[in-house]
């Protein structure tokens, strides 16, 4: 098995790729890392060594630039619903 858990799952052709992910609030989310057929994985890292990743599904997408995807709801709202994991990363 890959370490990498969405090998062979991302399509780089896919609209949604490589795009940075804003809430409806203008707080930037993360970073597309995977793409599927109905969802998208979100990842962000922060300052603090923390790691967040969402599993959000395209029906939430309000708006798609060349390089931004604008969602419907609210950073609260996407914590709260789509949140899928934090995870503490140790200082390299």
């Amino acid at each position: 098995m890959s370490e990498y858990p969405y090998k062979d799952k991302i399509h780089s052709d896919d609209k949604v790729n490589y795009k940075t992910v804003y809430s409806s609030d203008g707080i930037k989310m993360g970073e597309v890392e995977a793409a599927f057929s109905d969802s998208f994985i979100v990842m962000l890292e922060k300052e603090n060594y923390m790691e967040i990743k969402y599993e959000i599904p395209r029906l939430q997408i309000s708006s798609l630039t060349d390089d931004r995807i604008i969602l419907k709801l609210k950073q609260i709202e996407i914590d709260e619903k789509y949140r899928t994991s934090s995870i503490e990363k140790s200082p390299e």
